[in-house]
C-alpha cells in the first residue's frame, strides 16, 4: 500500500477511535480491547511474553484442568540485558522466570515447554505456535494481558486458521475502567491502538 494511503488510513482509525471515545465514552475503548473468551478444555495453554502476571493465570487454568501442557514464549532479550550477558553479569531470561512461576504454582516441570526462540512480537509467537502444531487443528488457550486480547486474537486466528483459539485475560493484571487516569494503562491502550492499526495495514514483525 502506498505510504500516503497508509498514513491516511492510520489517521482515519485514530479519528474513529477519538469519536467513539467522545461519543460512547472512553470506557468503550477499554471494553473493545479487553473482551476475554471463556476457557474450555484445550490441547495446550500458551503464555505470551511481556508480563509476569500471565503465568499466574496459566497456572490457574492448568490446575483447573483445562489443559495438560503449557508453552512459554522465549522472547528476545532487550538491548540492556544483552549488555549484561556480554559482561558476564547473570540476569534471568524472561522464560526462565515464567517457568519458575509455573513451578511455584504447582505446574509440573514435564508439563512446561518453551515456545520459539528470540521472539520479538505477537506475530512471531503465533508463527512459532503454527510450527509446533503444523498439520493439526489444536484447541489453544492463549493467555495475555487484558489490553492485548483483541490484537492477540486477530494475530493467532490469522496464523492458525484451523485452530480453536480462546484468548484469556490474566486476572492478575488490572485494567482500570478510567484507564486514561492511569499512566501505565493509558500507555498500554495507546500503544495497542497503534499496533492494531499497524497490523491491519499489513505490518508483520
Amino acid at each position: 500500500m502506498h505510504c500516503a494511503k497508509k498514513c491516511g488510513l492510520f489517521l482515519l482509525v485514530v479519528f474513529v477511535f477519538t469519536v467513539a471515545g467522545s461519543v460512547l465514552g472512553l470506557g468503550y475503548v477499554r471494553d473493545w480491547l479487553s473482551v476475554s473468551d471463556r476457557p474450555q478444555k484445550a490441547d495446550a495453554i500458551l503464555v505470551l511474553g511481556g508480563s509476569f502476571t500471565r503465568p499466574f493465570q496459566a497456572a490457574d487454568l492448568y490446575r483447573q484442568g483445562f489443559a495438560r501442557k503449557i508453552y512459554v514464549s522465549a522472547v528476545m532479550r532487550d538491548e540492556p540485558l544483552r549488555l549484561l550477558d556480554e559482561a558476564g553479569i547473570p540476569y534471568p531470561r524472561e522464560e526462565d522466570v515464567v517457568r519458575e512461576v509455573l513451578l511455584k504454582k504447582s505446574v509440573p516441570a514435564g508439563a512446561i515447554e518453551i515456545l520459539g526462540k528470540d521472539l520479538i512480537s505477537t506475530a512471531q509467537e503465533a508463527q512459532a505456535a503454527r510450527a509446533v502444531f503444523a498439520g493439526r487443528a489444536p484447541r489453544l488457550l492463549v493467555v495475555t494481558s487484558p489490553y492485548h486480547l483483541r490484537r492477540a486474537r486477530m494475530i493467532f486466528t490469522d496464523a492458525l486458521p484451523a485452530a480453536d483459539i480462546r484468548v484469556i485475560a490474566t486476572s492478575y493484571e488490572p485494567f482500570p475502567s478510567s484507564w486514561w487516569k492511569d499512566q501505565n494503562a493509558a500507555r498500554n491502550v495507546l500503544l495497542e491502538l497503534a499496533k492494531i492499526t499497524f497490523y491491519q495495514l499489513g505490518g508483520r514483525y
